[in-house]
């Protein structure tokens, strides 16, 4: 092995309590986006993004493309805010595309995909809320603390794989989040 001049190694383990439990999926933090003991609904802390360029992302990869079969989002959600649009799961990497896109817009929950939108419930500041997004069959639905939250969508789109922004909108760092989120699942 011969070394080569001028290399070097960096491995920058910061904040690395940011993982996925499955270790499926590298996830970037962008951003000061970092776990927080501030806030936490269970387990003693959350992701923390304070609404200033923070986002993470996690590369595109095969198990995020729903295609046409059926699938679950669901994460807690803890809001410092409820001005302006704040997106909380955004596929996007173009719009409009077939990816599930979950944000609130002046506190109001909603789930959208290329044209179509699923307007819920109104969210308050400094509570704890549990979000879903399910698709069985050809119906989508939205809950909030396990009570479906709008209408249900008629679904037969066939999702594309992509890249997933947890906290921003996909490309950009727009539409910043400004609270806390927990992601549940495997």
């Amino acid at each position: 092995l011969t070394n080569i001049t001028n290399t070097s190694l960096l491995l920058n383990f910061t904040n690395a309590g940011i993982t996925d439990a499955t270790a499926k999926n590298v996830l970037e933090t962008v951003g000061n986006a970092q776990i927080s003991t501030t806030q936490s609904k269970f387990g003693g802390s959350s992701m923390y993004f304070d609404g200033t360029g923070d986002k993470l992302v996690i590369p595109s990869n095969p198990a995020l493309a729903f295609g046409s079969g059926n699938f679950t989002i669901e994460f807690w959600l803890y809001l410092n805010s409820t001005t302006g649009d704040m997106s909380l799961y955004d596929a996007r990497t173009t719009d409009p595309q077939v990816v599930p896109v979950i944000y609130t817009t002046g506190g109001q929950l909603r789930y959208y995909v290329t044209t179509t939108r699923i307007t819920g419930a109104t969210l308050s500041t400094g509570v704890w809320y549990h979000i879903a997004l399910s698709r069985s069959g050809t119906s989508t639905m939205l809950f909030l603390n396990g009570v479906q939250t709008g209408s249900t969508y008629s679904d037969s789109n066939v999702y594309l794989q992509t890249a997933v922004t947890i906290g921003a909108y996909g490309p950009t760092t727009a539409n910043v989040l400004n609270g806390y989120i927990i992601v549940t699942g495997k």
